[in-house]
């Protein structure tokens, strides 16, 4: 059901004014003066053509006729000659309509929202909403139970897109509803629409409640590990136990073929950066050298690459998330950052956001679990059950 909304002050002594009358019409009203022998009201249009020019018996007009715009309008009382007494000053008002609003695609993962490790910078993120009907006065919330996600800015591109910069520094992790709500319609409640992510804490309250075959994972690839080492590979492709002592004989040989050979030398590939091929396609010693070279020179408070800031403040940034690159980009600089929920979270992100495949993020994941000894058993746990689903990813 269509509604209609007038943002009217219209001052006339003691005029007030109303949009609508008790059966809810459209229509501008003010408070009866006593003794008027009637009123008269006029309207303007935004080109200042008059369009209503009436006398009228009663202290209320319709406007129902009227489509959305801005208008002028003023109104007099008439004196016993039906002649208006005094002109009240011309007013701005304006008619728009008011419609539920509508999500066009209620999208069935949530938009993830980061949250970096650090107490000098405020994480703030932009947040687009694609729909319909929607208004200047569209009210709009990002919450959960009783928790609320802080909305720093709200602008209304058009009627079809909300964008949003929201907080959520101190925001708990977790999936919150979107709400929006018209004036005199019922709110549109869209659930888990944004997910913050988890912070160190709860990861580590949930690894409590892992499941056992998680961890028998770990320990047999730790047993396999254990074996590979005991082992090398000869030169003719065959497995050699290290184990057993070499003989003064063969030590001779090896010896006399060493002396023998030319000496190889290595000659290591420079990398750069490679243009026109999209970041999903680096690979990961080429994404290393990107964060290198890509450094926000005018954002001293924060090493994030630039590629992913869009406005840099002295005790906060703003994230540009324009695109799924750019997310990506700022998930992998979480990847291989010395943080370890910073990695937990990004093992995470891209599990999920496994299509299409990021490849610097699957051959650092990779790298990770060759050396996963050095992690702690928490990180390590995360790693295999993210690096499982990574790789088998069929999405």
């Amino acid at each position: 059901m269509k509604r209609f909304i007038c943002n009217f002050f219209l001052l006339f002594l003691f005029f007030g004014t109303s949009l609508f009358g008790e059966d809810g019409s459209k229509r501008i009203a003010w408070k009866p003066i006593p003794d008027a022998n009637g009123y008269q009201i006029q309207i303007k249009d935004k080109f200042g053509k008059l369009i209503v020019d009436k006398k009228i018996d009663t202290p209320y007009h319709s406007i129902e006729e009227l489509p959305s715009g801005v208008y002028l309008v003023r109104t007099a009382p008439l004196n016993l000659f039906k002649k208006p007494a005094v002109w009240s000053v011309w007013k701005d008002f304006e008619i728009i309509i008011s419609e539920s609003p509508q999500i066009v695609k209620e999208i069935e993962k949530p938009i993830l929202l980061p949250k970096t490790e650090s107490n000098q910078v405020k994480t703030i993120s932009p947040v687009t909403i694609e729909g319909e009907n929607f208004l200047e006065v569209t009210k709009v919330d990002l919450s959960k139970k009783e928790n609320q996600l802080p909305i720093v800015s709200k602008e209304v591109k058009s009627s079809e897109r909300i964008d949003l910069k929201v907080d959520t520094t101190d925001a708990k992790s977790g999936p919150y509803d979107l709400t929006l709500t018209n004036p005199y319609q019922k709110p549109k409640v869209v659930k888990n629409f944004v997910q913050v992510e988890e912070s160190k804490s709860e990861t580590k309250s949930e690894s409590k409640g892992n499941t056992k075959e998680n961890l028998e994972e770990i320990k047999k690839n730790e047993r396999v590990k254990a074996i590979s080492e005991q082992t090398t590979p000869s030169s003719n492709g065959k497995i050699m136990e290290t184990s057993k002592p070499i003989t003064s004989q063969k030590t001779s040989e090896v010896a006399m073929q060493t002396t023998t050979q030319k000496p190889v030398t290595q000659v290591k590939q420079k990398v750069t950066v490679p243009k026109g091929k999209p970041f999903r396609d680096y690979s990961y010693e080429e994404m290393m050298v990107f964060l290198e070279t890509d450094v926000a020179v005018n954002c001293k408070n924060t090493k994030i690459p630039a590629l992913t800031l869009s406005e840099c403040h002295k005790t906060y940034v703003i994230l540009n998330f324009a695109n799924e690159d750019n997310h990506a980009v700022f998930e992998f600089y979480k990847l291989v950052s010395e943080n370890e929920n910073n990695r937990m979270s990004a093992y995470r992100y891209f599990s999920y956001h496994c299509s299409p495949r990021f490849r610097p993020a699957l051959e650092r994941m990779e790298l990770q679990w060759k050396n996963r000894s050095n992690l702690d058993p928490e990180e390590r746990q995360t790693l295999a059950e993210e690096l499982s689903k990574f790789r088998a990813c069929t999405r």
